[in-house]
């Protein structure tokens, strides 16, 4: 099992440590709940280093990204991050990725952890010549500060006079306490609250880490792991690669169609043509239940006593106080409002479509 350069930190703060992805990951330090909520009201620091990190540059960068992602990459400025994917030729998701744009035709790339060699093997094997890809995710460590009081944490360790980051957005800067060490710090995340994420060197991984909790004790920071970060991420209905979507899902499934721009030729574009032209024969939805329970991964969908689908990720939800989950159904039984029934160890339990994300801040 491999471990982040943070991995120690995590077993002194009595974090419950577990395998994910081949990674021994914190779970949980003060619990997932108690995280949860401090994302939502203050502020959490993750360690996710796990996830894979890539540079790629060279001339024709831009076009081999058009060609190889279905998002609209030649729309991105210096300085922009993008949403995208990696599709195989049936316009299967090989892996839900960010792009970061550093310059013409040098970019910085995000991968999750359990597809790294996967997405890297994929990528090189249509890599041009003249361009270089480098795995630097053992080079580097990447920490996501998550809440709305982010910024004021953020601010302290970064160098005076610096003007808070733009959504979808990053900058690359020096930071105070880890003598100078650059960071390439995004505003990007995975909890739908403000936040911010960044890469760094990975030996200065504890000193940064150290000197956010310090800066972040007036805001009552607290680090956060895996769980609450699974918590979060599905309150948005933000979707997670290995439930939510794989090979065998395309992003028009997954509801992800927003993020594919079809008037450009890029890798799995034909049969998603098809797709969006044809209709779907089976659709990503949203539910929450009306009773008591915690949906999980894998059980059964029904509607007017016929099974219509499976679920794809589900769990409790600390900020609505219910049981929430999403899943893939027949398109037929798709309607928002629509009751249908979860079974839940043998048990039909009611739920009722619903548009996501689940979890909408009061203004």
């Amino acid at each position: 099992m491999k471990k982040t350069p943070l991995y120690e930190i995590h077993v002194k703060s009595g974090a419950k440590i577990v395998p994910f992805s081949g990674w021994q990951m914190p779970l949980s330090y003060s619990g997932v709940t108690d995280e949860h909520q401090s994302v939502r009201t203050a502020v959490g620091l993750f360690d996710i280093s796990h996830m894979g990190r890539f540079e790629l540059s060279g001339k024709g960068a831009e076009a081999y990204l058009e060609r190889l992602t279905p998002g609209p990459v030649h729309k991105m400025q210096r300085g922009s991050a993008q949403y995208s994917m990696l599709l195989n030729e049936t316009g299967g998701i090989i892996d839900d990725i960010y792009l970061y744009k550093r310059g013409v035709d040098r970019f910085f790339i995000i991968v999750n952890a359990a597809n790294l060699e996967k997405d890297f093997k994929w990528m090189t094997r249509h890599l041009p010549a003249g361009l270089v890809l480098h795995d630097v995710s053992g080079e580097t460590a990447l920490l996501a500060l998550q809440g709305p009081r982010s910024w004021e944490v953020l601010g302290q360790i970064i160098p005076f006079g610096k003007s808070e980051i733009a959504l979808r957005n990053f900058i690359e800067t020096e930071l105070v306490p880890a003598r100078g060490a650059k960071a390439l710090i995004a505003r990007t995340g995975y909890t739908g609250e403000k936040g911010y994420e960044l890469v760094i060197p990975a030996e200065a991984a504890e000193t940064v880490w150290n000197a956010l909790l310090e800066a972040g004790k007036p805001e009552r920071i607290k680090p956060a792991g895996l769980g609450a970060r699974d918590t979060l991420r599905l309150e948005m209905g933000y979707p997670l690669y290995g439930h939510d979507m794989n090979e065998e899902t395309t992003p028009i499934e997954a509801d992800l169609a927003r993020f594919i721009d079809f008037e450009k030729d890029f890798i799995g574009k034909e049969p998603l043509v098809r797709q969006r032209d044809k209709g779907l024969e089976r659709k990503l939805i949203g539910f929450e239940l009306l009773t008591g329970g915690v949906p999980r991964e894998g059980h059964t969908i029904y509607s007017d006593q016929k099974v219509i689908g499976k679920v794809a990720s589900g769990n409790f939800s600390p900020s609505l106080r219910k049981g929430i989950g999403m899943g893939f159904v027949d398109p037929r039984f798709s309607d928002e409002g629509s009751e249908i029934l979860i079974d839940i160890r043998g048990k039909a339990t009611p739920a009722v479509i619903v548009k996501r994300p689940f979890y909408k801040k009061k203004r």
